[in-house]
């Protein structure tokens, strides 16, 4: 169950040079005294917010990862986003907009809750808040838009293989932690879990990905980037 762990300072957070406060000077930050946080944390699977609720709050995710979701009026769903460590999400508000999408964490996470007042008279004040939230606008506008070319254009083998090649960062032995199901890897990508599966099945049994609980090691990146692009290059 989420709970409040105290008030966020700006000035000494251990994400702050992924946030939008990331170029404020120390000096500012130290004089924010109106504009305090709060830091909560979640455990899985817990919404942080639902999608058509009222907004109050922008979000800075400190730790952990967290699944945005689009729900359609019959029960079905799409992972439109997965957000990671200094991401801003819930933004809204600025518009007048209830939120958009569900965002429910998949690891236990901790989260600075922005009060959207604050922000926004923050963002008057500071011309590099504001550079800072447009910014992340227009990557999140080009991110959909990358979405809706996989989607439109790539054959499902396509996205899967660069899912798994641009998935997270590998520990010192190979590993990357997964805590998306097959079922949600296939949300996120357009595809059936059996999809999903069939070609996970196919990698491991060629040597290609090995999995275990949890985590997934890739073993011959060159046969994924292959499949992404017949150059075998990839990012």
């Amino acid at each position: 169950m989420s709970h409040i762990i105290g008030k966020g300072r700006c000035i000494s957070c251990q994400v702050r040079h992924l946030s939008i406060f990331a170029n404020l000077s120390t000096q500012y930050l130290g004089e924010l005294c109106d504009f305090q946080p709060t830091v909560m944390t979640y455990t899985a699977k817990e919404f942080i917010y639902r999608q058509g609720d009222s907004p109050n709050n922008a979000f800075t995710l400190r730790k952990g990862l967290i699944k945005l979701i689009k729900s359609l009026p019959d029960g079905r769903i799409q992972i439109v986003r997965i957000l990671k460590s200094g991401d801003l999400f819930g933004f809204d508000g600025f518009a007048h907009q209830d939120y958009n999408q569900s965002a429910i964490a998949l690891s236990d996470c901790e989260i600075c809750h922005l009060p959207l007042a604050g922000l926004q008279k923050l963002r008057l004040q500071r011309p590099e808040i504001d550079q800072a939230m447009m910014q992340r606008w227009i990557q999140s506008l080009h991110d959909a838009e990358n979405m809706m070319l996989d989607l439109g254009a790539k054959k499902a083998s396509e996205r899967l293989a660069n899912f798994l090649v641009n998935w997270g960062e590998s520990e010192q032995d190979g590993w990357k932690k997964m805590p998306l199901s097959r079922q949600e890897v296939g949300n996120l990508l357009g595809l059936t879990v059996e999809t999903v599966s069939r070609f996970l099945s196919d990698w491991k049994r060629r040597g290609v990905i090995q999995e275990r609980k949890g985590c997934i090691r890739i073993k011959d990146k060159k046969h994924l980037c292959e499949v992404i692009n017949p150059k075998g290059t990839c990012g």
